[in-house]
């Protein structure tokens, strides 16, 4: 137990540092929360709207060129009306929006049909050759959506399909007449995405370049350094020195969208912050532990002084005397112990031989309330076993004989567990002639149990219990008694496969037992654990429980002593 000294001084420290430590977990809490809504869900928020505008985009000019390639391309290979009609649908998706487009119409051999542009990028131009992205448009049914460079440095977003003619002749084979394409300059994209000022934007392809960037310093050696970092779609990253807070989005078409919120001084003022925050604490903590500790120290001394006095009573040290001249109620408390030592000093010469010869008063009490009980319920089966089968009522009455002179006998109140079970296989002996093969008994003993003190004639009335409540739904009685040491501890468990205690009757045994008063006609557990915490203290006493598997479960736990290796004559009368 705690003095009084380190109590007051863990009030006055926990009331000296509480404040400290509340303002630092709400600076940290302010820190996160702003960390949260201003930097991690804003970089979340804004890769997913730019990540749905590229999709929309996408799907935009996916949806323009499928109706294109569907009109095929015999219209501008007419004169005429023809024609017109052919640039007349172009016309109406290209106009869709009314935004303005790069779109390119070629033919199989990859000439300009039709164009909004007047320079054609050098990857759309001939000679024919089965490479780049109008050969992927080939080998792809649908649209194709990637980018491609237009240069050293420049990257154009391309987005178009094939067209194809099938004959029809019934033949399935289908063959290229052209190609529809939409070309968006990545310069152009960033238009489009509606990036923010201080967000930066990089798109990656399957092939994990960024041809689409905002800051040029995470061009593509520079971005794939910081790649394997950004494993778990956000985080902190670095880039030439200066620190961002990354998220990610994985778009359909193998696309991946980056955005690159930068921290700038932000990481600096958070770690200055709590370096201010982590001085203070470290610098008043060692003020406050001096203070109180001077503090404490001077005025906690009489408490101190009057729990050594109560600790020592606690150990039975009844003849300290308080000496304190403190001028305050510690005085008083002082006077007011001295009177109360030598009150009980007095006390315990005047009750001790009436407190003894009250405990043996209840023993022999407790002792006598056997002999009626296990008597009347034998002799009932003699009464019947005479009628029956005289030859056993003659062995039941010679069993009976022995028990009694155990029971009244008065010389000793413990004997060894041996002669306790010695007299208790009378008792066995006694319920086998009368429930025959209903009834099966057997004992476990751990080798050196035998010798150790039991109360006398103690484990019958609790056999005697299981064999009354213990009768399983066929009637049969199984019992089983196991003794084993364990920590300086004798326990005896008694259980039985019967059907059990209702849960309202297991408790109203248990707490009868705790409160050590029987108001019931049940006396037989009861008794046992009486008798056991008179004669060993409260801490030893008989535990009742219900296990899942069925019956009941008595367990009695006693302290270990031994014999000394004399033997009680009643054993003698037992054997014989």
């Amino acid at each position: 137990m705690r003095k009084f000294q380190d109590e007051v001084r863990s009030a006055l420290l926990l009331y000296a540092i509480v404040p400290v430590v509340l303002i630092t977990v709400i600076c940290l809490l302010l820190a996160a929360l702003y960390w949260q809504r201003n930097v991690a869900a804003h970089t979340e928020e804004e890769v997913r709207a730019t990540g749905a505008i590229f999709t929309e985009l996408t799907q935009d000019y996916e949806e323009r060129a499928a109706a294109i390639a569907a009109g095929g391309l015999d219209g501008f290979h007419a004169d005429g009306n023809g024609r017109s009609a052919a640039m007349e649908r172009v016309y109406a998706q290209l106009n869709r929006y009314g935004s303005q487009l790069h779109f390119f119409l070629l033919d199989v051999e990859r000439h300009v049909l039709f164009s909004t542009e007047q320079e054609v990028p050098p990857y759309l131009l001939p000679p024919s050759m089965h490479w780049g992205v109008l050969s992927r448009m080939e080998r792809q049914e649908g649209s194709v959506a990637e980018f491609v460079p237009n240069g050293a440095q420049d990257w154009d977003y391309v987005v178009g399909q094939a067209v194809r003619y099938a004959p029809s002749t019934g033949d399935a084979t289908s063959t290229i007449e052209g190609y529809v394409v939409f070309v968006l300059p990545a310069r152009e994209l960033g238009q489009h995405l509606q990036t923010g000022e201080k967000l930066h934007i990089v798109i990656t392809d399957r092939a994990e370049r960024a041809p689409f960037v905002t800051m040029p310093t995470l061009r593509d050696s520079a971005f794939q350094k910081i790649v394997p970092a950004l494993d778990s779609r956000t985080g902190l990253v670095s880039v030439d020195g200066q620190h961002y807070y990354a998220a990610s989005e994985v778009l359909d078409g193998g696309f991946t969208i980056y955005a690159f919120f930068p921290l700038g001084s932000r990481i600096a003022q958070f770690a200055t912050g709590a370096a201010i925050l982590l001085g203070v604490f470290l610098l008043m903590l060692p003020l406050i532990v001096v203070s109180v500790r001077r503090e404490t120290c001077d005025k906690t001394q009489a408490v101190s002084e009057i729990v050594d006095a109560f600790r020592a009573v606690r150990h039975g040290d009844l003849q300290r005397r308080l000496v304190i001249r403190s001028d305050n109620e510690f005085e008083e408390i002082a006077a007011a112990y001295n009177r109360m030592a030598e009150s009980l000093v007095r006390l315990m010469r005047e009750n001790e031989e009436e407190a003894r010869a009250g405990v043996i008063s209840e023993l022999r009490q407790l002792e006598s309330q056997f002999n009626p009980h296990f008597l009347f319920n034998t002799l009932e089966n003699i009464k019947f076993m005479t009628k029956l089968a005289p030859d056993d009522a003659v062995r039941m009455i010679s069993a009976l004989s022995t028990l009694l002179r155990y029971s009244i006998d008065n010389r000793v109140r413990q004997v060894t567990l041996a002669e306790d079970l010695c007299h208790l296989e009378r008792y066995i002996e006694i319920q086998r002639l009368r429930f025959g093969a209903r009834f099966s008994y057997r004992e476990e003993m751990e080798e050196g149990a035998e010798t150790c003190l039991v109360p006398k004639l103690f484990l019958q009335p609790v056999v005697e219990n299981a064999i009354h409540y213990g009768a399983d739904a066929e009637g049969n009685i199984e019992i089983v008694s196991r003794m084993t040491m364990e920590a300086e501890q004798l326990h005896i468990v008694i259980e039985d496969r019967g059907l059990g205690m209702d849960a309202e009757t297991l408790h109203r045994l248990r707490t009868m037992m705790a409160e050590g008063e029987n108001r019931s006609v049940h006396t037989g557990l009861y008794n046992i654990d009486r008798r056991i915490r008179l004669l060993y203290g409260v801490e030893y006493g008989v535990k009742i429980s219900c296990p899942p598997s069925g019956g009941t479960r008595v367990e009695m736990v006693l302290p270990i002593r031994r014999s000394g290796g004399e033997e009680n004559a009643a054993c003698a009368d037992c054997r014989g």
